[in-house]
C-alpha cells in the first residue's frame, strides 16, 4: 500500500511539473504574438487591437470554450477623450459551464484588458522611425495569463460548481471602458459573484512580486487567498485588503461585487518602449498562474459567504455634525498598533479570543460578523454583532473586540473622523492556538 501511495504521488508530481512547463511556454508564445510589430501596440480602435481580439477569440475556440456572441465579440464604441473621434472596440467573452444545476447560473468573472498605447513616429537621423509600445507587462501579461487560465479551466470544467466567465476587455487604456461596458450594459451582473482582474503580471524584481488586492477590505476573500498561498508548491503571495491602481476591477466594485486584482505591481518601464518581452519573468508568471488557477477552483466551489460584500452603514457625509465613514471612504485609514485590520484580527482577536467551553461541548462553530466604530480619539465604541451564530460565540466576539486598546484614528480632509469597521470572528474547533 505504501508503495502504491508513493507511486500515485510521483504521478501527480510529474503531471504538475509537465503542466507548469507547458504553461510557461504558452505564456511566452502569447506575449510574443501580442507584442509583435504587426499588432502596432494594440491601441484602442486600431487594426492592431482588432488583430489581438482575433487571436484571443481563436485561442478560446481552440481550447473548446463556449463563446458568447459571434466569435465572442461584444462590440461597443466610445468617444476618444482627446480627439473626440468615435473609437470602436470589443470585449471577447467565453464561458466554462459549471456542473451544479443551480450554481451554474452564478458566475466568477476572470478578466484582463488586452489593448495598449499603440505607436508613434519620430525622426532618427533625419528619417522617420516607427516606435511601438509593446506593452508586454501592461497588459499582454494579464491577457496571456487569462488565456492559459481559461484553457486550464476548460480542461477540468467537471470540477466547478459555478460557471467561469473569461473576458478580454478592450479599451482598458481609455478609462477601462471595456469592463465598464460589460458591467453596466452587456451582462446581468446580478449573477456575478466575484471578479478576478489580471493586470501587469510579468515582472519580478525586489519591488515586484506576486500580490493580490481586494479593492476594499473583504475578509472572506483575504482569508481564502492566504489559505491558497499555504498550499504545497504555491509561490509566496502577499494579500492586501486595499486597492492599488485603477484597472478593470473597479467597475465591479462599484456594483458591490467582491474583486481580486492579481499583479506583480507597477514599475518604471510600464507605459514606455522598454516594456518588452525580454523584461518578463515567465517562470514567476507560471507560478503565479498556478496560484490563481487554484483560487478560481476554490471560488467556484465556495459557500455563499465568500461573496457577501460588506457595505458601509452610512454614506460619506451623513450623520449630522459627527458622521461615520466607511473604512474605504477615508483618506487615512485607522491603524491598530500602527498596522492594518488584519493585524488587529491576528494579533488581538485571535490572541485573546477564548472558545466558550459550552460551545465546544455542543459542537457550536461558525463565523460571527462584528461591527465597531473607531472614534476620532481612537477609542472603540458601538461594538455590535451584525451576523449572529450563537449567543455564546456572539458574546465572546463582542468581549474581545470591546477590550481593544486605542487605535490611531482615521482621517478625511486632514481631520480625524469616526470610522466604522466590520470584521469576521471565526470559531473553528480545529483552530490551533
Amino acid at each position: 500500500m505504501k508503495q502504491l501511495i508513493v507511486f500515485f504521488c510521483l504521478i501527480l508530481s510529474f503531471a504538475r511539473v509537465q503542466a507548469q512547463d507547458s504553461f510557461e511556454k504558452s505564456l511566452q508564445k502569447h506575449i510574443s504574438v501580442l507584442t509583435a510589430p504587426r499588432m502596432q501596440g494594440r491601441a484602442t480602435g486600431t487594426r492592431g487591437e482588432a488583430l489581438a481580439a482575433e487571436y484571443i477569440s481563436a485561442q478560446f475556440s481552440e481550447a473548446g470554450l463556449e463563446l458568447l456572441y459571434p466569435k465572442g465579440y461584444q462590440d461597443f464604441s466610445i468617444a476618444d477623450p482627446v480627439t473626440g473621434d468615435t473609437l470602436y472596440s470589443r470585449n471577447i467573452v467565453a464561458v466554462v459551464q459549471g456542473y451544479d444545476p443551480k450554481l451554474r447560473e452564478e458566475y466568477i468573472v476572470v478578466g484582463a484588458h488586452y489593448d495598449h498605447l499603440g505607436s508613434y513616429t519620430m525622426k532618427v537621423n533625419g528619417r522617420d522611425s516607427l516606435c511601438i509600445y509593446s506593452g508586454a507587462d501592461a497588459n499582454a501579461s494579464g491577457t496571456a495569463a487569462l488565456l492559459e487560465l481559461a484553457k486550464a479551466a476548460q480542461g477540468r470544467s467537471f470540477m466547478y460548481k459555478r460557471s467561469i466567465i473569461f473576458v478580454a476587455f478592450g479599451a482598458g487604456e481609455k478609462g477601462s471602458m471595456g469592463s465598464w461596458y460589460f458591467a453596466n450594459r452587456a451582462f446581468p451582473v446580478s449573477s456575478v459573484r466575484m471578479m478576478l482582474n489580471l493586470d501587469r503580471m510579468g515582472r519580478r524584481t525586489f519591488d515586484n512580486s506576486p500580490m493580490v488586492f481586494t479593492g476594499v477590505p473583504h475578509y472572506e476573500s483575504e482569508r481564502l487567498l492566504r489559505q491558497v498561498a499555504m498550499q504545497p508548491y504555491m509561490p509566496p503571495v502577499t494579500v492586501f485588503g486595499t486597492d492599488y491602481f485603477a484597472s478593470d476591477h473597479q467597475a465591479f466594485i462599484e456594483k458591490g461585487i467582491p474583486v481580486c486584482l492579481f499583479t506583480t505591481g507597477l514599475h518604471p518601464h510600464q507605459q514606455t518602449l522598454r516594456d518588452t518581452p525580454e523584461m518578463m519573468d515567465f517562470s514567476q508568471m507560471d507560478a503565479f498562474c498556478q496560484y490563481i488557477s487554484a483560487f478560481i477552483m476554490e471560488a467556484a466551489n465556495a459557500p455563499e459567504d465568500l461573496f457577501r460584500f460588506e457595505k458601509a452603514p452610512a454614506p460619506a457625509g451623513t450623520g449630522g455634525d459627527n458622521p461615520v465613514f466607511a473604512y474605504s471612504e477615508v483618506d487615512v485609514q485607522p491603524r491598530f498598533l500602527n498596522a492594518d485590520i488584519q493585524s488587529f484580527v491576528d494579533k488581538w482577536i485571535y490572541k485573546y479570543l477564548e472558545y466558550p467551553r459550552e460551545a465546544v461541548k455542543e459542537g457550536i462553530r461558525g463565523r460571527v460578523m462584528v461591527s465597531f466604530i473607531v472614534e476620532a480619539d481612537g477609542q472603540i465604541t458601538q461594538v455590535e454583532v451584525t451576523r449572529s451564530v450563537h449567543p455564546l460565540l456572539d458574546n465572546e466576539a463582542i468581549r474581545v473586540i470591546s477590550a481593544s486598546p486605542k487605535w490611531k484614528p482615521g482621517e478625511k480632509s486632514g481631520k480625524k473622523v469616526r470610522v466604522k469597521i466590520v470584521v469576521p470572528v471565526y470559531f473553528e474547533l480545529t483552530r490551533n492556538r
